[in-house]
């Protein structure tokens, strides 16, 4: 069934009702982005097209909270229309406003104050209008970001099937094409494959837009494609919060196979990202999955593509698939040979989970703390005690570990089973009292839930990958249950005997009676079609062993079986575990076995055949290759050439183990050598194309060189008379520097008066609704200014200060971080003034704007400030005005300010010293910062700047 392009609902709703479900919810989405627009920032030349309010322009400005400082400026400007004065007003308020929208525009106009609804509503009439000519539905959107992005993933797309992989677990595309992604085929090359994925994706957004959002999450998990998915996930912003009543959103419709298989297929595919990360070994996994899961067509393509583990891996996932579509059961094998992988191990288990609650409907799963209290006559969790102690708290903390209990099972079978779960809920129970979570003051020696590993990976080596991925005690001890057997609790003895848990010991002791009398108890043929395994597992033939002995299933009992398996010690030193007997004409008897120690067994096995003979083996099996029977004529030659043949097969099979070990590391090397070969030939490329290109702008700029070159010369002959002009300088600033010392001298005296005579005149303070304007003041009157400021006074504005004053008052207003605007006037700041609050204004985070004119700073003062705002994230405005004492002297460090501050975006040097050479200077500077919107200079530099080259990139910017 295909979906709406617009919302997504069946067209089986076609109709009225389809009509009324898909305009609401496009209505409901271009609601949505209306009030978006509304909320953005407008442009000046709409606001100037339809904003006409007359003299009320003030208000209007007072209303968007323009400073009313800057709006009584503008006020008093001559020969200004209020158009004009409008025009200021919005432009400042669009310059210092990083909130500014167009609903507060609407808003300020339909206030009292000016009550201007009809200019609003003609206003607001232009605005819908305008939305609707660039409003683009979801639906197009989708298809559009994605094509403005196909040609970009075309070149960024290095590994397509991995992609198409990850995909597919996404249901971004189907499953035909990833079957034609996985297929190997020589013919076709990696721009054929790029062209099939990339069309399936177009294919799946036109049909859903809302998969856009998931092929961006899986473009964003890939190293090259990062940046692209990014990109689309940003562009892509829409997400449906208010789904209509009735409308059903439906995915992408995927073909899945009915059934059994169909759900086990599903299963798969929410794996199949982390299997086409993980399988690292696909080719002995191939080896593993032969002939039980995969064809041996389906071996020799893997091993073909044995140079290439992301091919290998890519075949080895298609011949899964295929199997586990013919047989559901199939996906319980690859789990077996998922667990036998470090890598895999975790993802078995995930799996598995799904598999279990989805297949194993036979089996009821009872909590191990039900077995315990069902064992000591209680019948539910609520009749457990209700007692307040230590172990209660962590006997509820480690519940979520089950027992399978199938529904067809005998009675002393449940009984056994209960017994085996209450053994393993106390042991758990006595294990977490040692885990480092508990406390209190008889708190025991910690395990280590990494040596514990470490003993069972060394005892039984077949564990080692499923425990590679377990990180707390409660988990590993679920990887021992399932290598346990109702009746045989060895690698869980192993655990408490070697970490000396003496109470779990005796509890083991207490259940290997209850075992050993239950197997006493119990015939072979009241044991047909009875599981001994504590957790179902389904094992691989070639770790199947098969004992058939000679006897009679109502005479034997499981404990006869048991002790011919000890008496001849195959039991524990080749990790075998009974996983079953049946009845027949004789006793059949499966085990598993670890592969890496079945060929041991053969031969322990074939050396005691004699005793087993005697004692009623007719046949010896692994999988399905019957490796002795009594029928055969056992000569006294032929037991030496068997023996010798076995052992051959198995130095064998051990010198293919350490190949394919071998193999294995040498296909990642290549795999990793290929990799790099590619990144190689991507950056040789790049190269290439940016040398084409150099190459290009060389010509082209030949000539600028050449020109370039001729005013290199001229300015060699100028640096030559400036350097004598510098000379002359320096030689002045030393007499400059000696009447300072004397000034200083002369002004610290003065000072030392002052103190004598405690009598200091005090200035004039006034306040106003945003701040506090101060004329001559005191340090007394600084100090009471700073004691009563408040959150909203964050203008200040300073004339004629004293340097103490300043020096007080200066730094004290930049450590508050409320103040936002600071103008200084007629109060001359040294450089050592300026040095005495640096820090402060290097770090602050509240100063928008700071003005010091009419003589308030010379060139050293200029030199320091421009070093304190270098890393200066908030200033914008910059007002020099009126200063003659700045001149091209400090050119150099404004221009150094204008290269590293990205922030500031207005900056006044109008009626100052600055001759041409330190306006070149800083016109050089403005071709590499692009922040800077306004720089005021004084009109005589105006024909100078024109005839730069590079004028017409610039002009906008400057104001003479």
């Amino acid at each position: 069934m295909s979906n709406c392009l617009h919302c997504t609902a069946p067209l089986a709703l076609s109709g009225d009702f389809h009509e009324w479900a898909c305009g609401s919810k496009m209505a409901e989405h271009k609601q949505r982005s209306l009030k978006v627009f509304l909320s953005s920032a407008p442009i000046l030349s709409e606001l100037l097209e339809h904003i006409d309010v007359g003299t009320k322009w003030y208000f209007l400005g007072t209303l968007l909270h323009v400073d009313d400082k800057r709006l009584d400026g503008i006020e008093q400007l001559q020969g200004h229309d209020d158009t004009s004065k409008t025009l200021k007003m919005f432009q400042h308020w669009l310059s210092t406003t990083p909130t500014a929208s167009r609903r507060q525009v609407l808003g300020a106009l339909r206030k009292r104050v000016i009550s201007e609804h009809t200019v609003a509503d003609k206003y607001e009439k232009y605005l819908k209008e305008l939305h609707d000519t660039t409003y683009t539905p979801p639906p197009t959107e989708a298809v559009s970001i994605l094509e403005r992005n196909i040609q970009s993933l075309n070149e960024a797309l290095v590994s397509p099937v991995q992609v198409s992989q990850l995909l597919y677990c996404k249901r971004c595309i189907s499953e035909a094409t990833l079957d034609e992604m996985e297929r190997i085929d020589q013919r076709r090359s990696l721009d054929d494959k790029k062209t099939i994925l990339l069309t399936a994706i177009q294919e799946t957004v036109t049909s859903d837009y809302r998969k856009l959002k998931d092929i961006a999450t899986v473009l964003s998990d890939v190293e090259e494609t990062r940046d692209i998915g990014r990109e689309m996930m940003a562009e892509f912003e829409y997400e449906d919060k208010i789904p209509q009543e009735g409308v059903s959103v439906v995915a992408q419709p995927q073909e899945v196979v009915g059934g059994n298989e169909g759900r086990a297929s599903d299963i798969l595919r929410n794996n199949y990202s982390a299997l086409s990360q993980s399988i690292t070994a696909p080719v002995c996994m191939a080896r593993l999955l032969h002939e039980e899961v995969i064809s041996d067509e389906a071996v020799s393509c893997v091993m073909s593509t044995r140079g290439s583990v992301s091919d290998s891996r890519a075949v080895l996932l298609k011949a899964v698939r295929d199997a586990v579509h013919s047989n559901y059961k199939h996906l319980e094998l690859f789990v077996t040979i998922l667990r036998k992988f470090s890598e895999t191990a975790h993802i078995g288990d995930t799996i598995f989970e799904e598999y279990k609650h989805n297949f194993l409907t036979d089996d009821d799963d009872v909590e191990e703390m039900e077995t315990y209290l069902t064992e000591r006559g209680n019948s539910s969790l609520s009749q457990y005690p209700s007692t307040s102690s230590d172990s209660e708290t962590e006997d509820f903390a480690i519940c979520g570990h089950k027992i399978p209990f199938p529904r067809t099972m005998r009675k002393e079978f449940k009984e056994m089973r209960t017994k085996f779960g209450s053994t393993f809920y106390n042991v758990r129970l006595l294990f977490s009292e040692k885990n480092p979570k508990s406390s209190g003051k008889h708190k025991k020696k910690a395990l280590d839930v990494n040596e514990m590993k470490m003993l069972l990976s060394d005892i039984f080596p077949d564990l080692q990958s499923e425990l590679s991925h377990k990180k707390t005690i409660d988990d590993v001890l679920d990887v021992v249950k399932r290598k346990c057997s109702i009746v045989d609790v060895h690698p869980l003895e192993v655990l408490a005997v070697h970490f000396k848990v003496k109470e779990a010991e005796n509890i083991i002791k207490e259940h290997k009676e209850a075992a050993k009398n239950f197997c006493k108890s119990v015939s072979v043929s009241l044991s047909n079609n009875e599981t001994l395994q504590a957790i179902p597992t389904r094992y691989l033939l070639s770790e199947t062993i098969t004992f058939v002995l000679n006897w009679d299933p109502d005479r034997t009992t499981l404990q006869d079986i048991n002790d011919v398996l000890l008496e001849l010690e195959l039991l524990h030193k080749y990790c075998i575990k009974v996983v079953g007997v049946s009845p027949g004409q004789s006793v059949v008897v499966t085990c598993y076995c670890p592969a890496e120690y079945t060929g041991s067994l053969i031969m322990a096995v074939l050396d005691k055949i004699e005793i087993l003979q005697e004692r009623g083996l007719k046949e010896f099996i692994i999988g399905n290759c019957t490796i002795w029977n009594s029928s055969q004529v056992v000569g006294e030659n032929t037991g030496p050439e068997v023996k010798d043949l076995l052992v051959q097969i198995y130095e064998l099979k051990a010198a293919l183990e350490e190949k394919n070990t071998r193999i294995i590391a040498t296909e990642k090397e290549l795999e990793t050598i290929k990799e790099l070969s590619e990144n190689r030939l991507k950056e040789i490329e790049t190269l290439m194309i940016d040398f084409k290109e150099s190459r290009c702008i060389n010509v082209q700029n030949e000539q600028v060189i050449n020109e370039l070159k001729e005013k290199m010369s001229t300015l060699r002959e100028k640096i030559v008379v400036k350097e004598n002009i510098l000379n002359q300088l320096l030689k002045d600033t030393a007499l400059w520097k000696e009447l300072s010392e004397n000034r200083l001298q002369e002004i610290e005296q003065l000072k030392l008066r002052l103190e004598d005579n405690n009598v200091q005149e005090d200035g004039e303070v006034k306040w106003s609704q945003d701040g506090v304007q101060l004329y001559k003041p005191s340090v007394d009157q600084c100090i009471e200014v700073i004691s009563k400021l408040q959150e909203d006074d964050d203008v200040i504005i300073l004339k004629d200060s004293s340097s103490d004053s300043t020096q007080f008052l200066i730094p004290a207003l930049l450590e508050r971080s409320t103040i936002k605007q600071l103008f200084m006037s007629s109060s001359f700041l040294s450089r050592d003034d300026i040095l005495s609050f640096s820090s402060q204004l290097s770090a602050n985070k509240s100063l928008t704007a700071l003005s010091l004119y009419n003589g308030s700073i010379s060139d050293d003062g200029v030199t320091s400030l421009a070093q304190s705002l270098q890393y200066n994230k908030m200033l914008q405005y910059l007002q020099l005005s009126y200063n003659p004492g700045i001149t091209s002297v400090c050119a150099h460090s404004l221009a150094e300010l204008l290269l590293i501050n990205n922030t500031l975006s207005y900056l006044d040097l109008s009626h100052t010293s600055i001759d041409t050479d330190g306006v070149m200077i800083l016109m050089e500077s403005l071709t590499i910062n692009t922040a800077l919107e306004e720089l005021w200079l004084d009109k005589e530099h105006n024909k100078v700047c024109s005839n730069l080259p590079y004028y017409e990139h610039i002009k906008g910017r400057l104001v003479f």
